[in-house]
């Protein structure tokens, strides 16, 4: 695959974390007025349809600069084995979430955690009520619990045509890989038994 077909996500400091590998076809393009309050910097289009696109935002975000890293929720929840996140849980990250923490906004289908080795991940689905636009998100953590930033990659479509695209988007966050070091799997210690 060329570098074209892939999304390169960084940290804070401008250094590759991970990536994600598109189908053929994806071209970079320019951000869609909706929905305005997905910030990202960066959109990737699908060839069949233009209102079918992957965002980035950049660089990565500051979260919780009021707390110590040991104390983020957001960071907290990373460090359990995957799972189902709980109403308690998305309460607790809606400060991170912004307004997909909202359900007036946000009508989430699905919140969970995503063992990618050597790290966790956030992920979630829903709809973006007011705009009719069906989106689903992977949230991580790209500082490894010594900082508080985070990086969003959301696949967004409306929803009347999101099942259509739905195993693509499916693909795509199966693509998702590190580009850390194995050794900092220690952060987690399930990972290593």
């Amino acid at each position: 695959m060329d570098d074209s077909n892939k999304i390169d996500i960084h940290n804070q400091r401008g250094e590759l974390v991970a990536d994600l590998a598109l189908p053929d076809g994806w071209e970079r393009g320019q951000k869609p007025q909706r929905p305005s309050y997905l910030l990202a910097s960066r959109f990737f289009l699908s060839d069949r349809d233009k209102r079918v696109a992957i965002t980035l935002r950049e660089p990565a975000k500051k979260t919780y600069d009021f707390m110590d890293p040991q104390q983020n929720h957001f960071l907290q929840m990373l460090r359990r084995p995957a799972h189902e996140l709980s109403d308690t849980e998305m309460m607790n990250i809606h400060l991170l979430l912004e307004q997909a923490g909202w359900p007036a906004k946000f009508k989430r289908d699905w919140a969970r955690t995503t063992f990618v080795p050597p790290h966790n991940i956030l992920q979630l689905q829903g709809v973006w009520v007011a705009e009719r636009i069906k989106s689903r998100a992977i949230i991580l953590d790209t500082t490894f619990d010594t900082a508080n930033y985070v990086q969003e990659v959301w696949f967004i479509a409306p929803t009347e045509i999101f099942d259509v695209y739905a195993a693509e988007a499916e693909r795509i966050f199966s693509s998702f890989r590190w580009n850390v070091d194995m050794e900092d799997v220690t952060n987690y210690p399930w990972a290593s038994s």
